[in-house]
């Protein structure tokens, strides 16, 4: 993808490059996606106008692939996706990112339910991807709120605690398991071992 403003740090490219080939496109858009609404809600000035933003995504995720809109790289990348991304899992993460919106001071029920949505859409439906039945919602709240905390650290209340969940051993999964330990303490080069060894 050409954005740039849709940059991928280091750790979450280690994720995506131990992705097997043929999801590796859904994953990154899920991820680049998920980034361009972190974007608006960073950006929001006006919550009207970020509900605009949203709806717009919204509507262009509901139409078929050759009538949306030209000239946005992540609707393009969407199209190129080979039909890997539910529209369930497109408005389960626009509904993540729209429920914090308008809303000043973020609750514990609101970051939770945030990260319930995001895990869903994305940790959930890399799973199924990968043909996995093991539920990976638990290690993606524990993403999504680190990663919240990290993006907006005065928003997320100190209460906010991620559910406790051992990080899955399966090897098609270990991209999951990147991303929440590059979310949490590990370094660079523990990140690096872990995607080499599993260990």
């Amino acid at each position: 993808m050409t954005d740039s403003n849709l940059d991928i740090a280091p750790p979450t490219r280690l994720a995506i490059t131990y992705a097997p080939a043929h999801i590796q496109p859904a994953f990154t858009f899920m991820l680049q996606l998920d980034m361009r609404f972190a974007d608006i809600l960073r950006k929001a000035r006006e919550p009207m106008i970020a509900q605009i933003k949203m709806a717009w995504w919204r509507d262009a995720f509901a139409k078929a692939p050759h009538l949306r809109p030209t000239g946005e790289p992540l609707l393009h990348a969407l199209n190129e996706t080979d039909g890997y991304v539910p529209l369930s899992a497109l408005e389960a993460l626009a509904s993540s990112w729209e429920i914090l919106l308008g809303s000043d001071e973020w609750t514990h029920d609101l970051t939770a339910k945030h990260a319930q949505l995001r895990s869903e859409a994305i940790y959930q439906s890399y799973a199924h991807w990968v043909g996995s039945a093991q539920d990976m919602r638990p290690i993606g709240q524990i993403w999504a709120i680190a990663a919240l905390r990290q993006a907006f650290p005065s928003r997320v209340p100190d209460c906010v605690v991620a559910p406790q969940s051992d990080l899955p051993k399966a090897r098609a999964l270990r991209p999951l398991s990147i991303l929440t330990m590059s979310v949490r303490t590990a370094s660079g080069p523990r990140l690096v071992w872990y995607a080499l060894t599993g260990l």
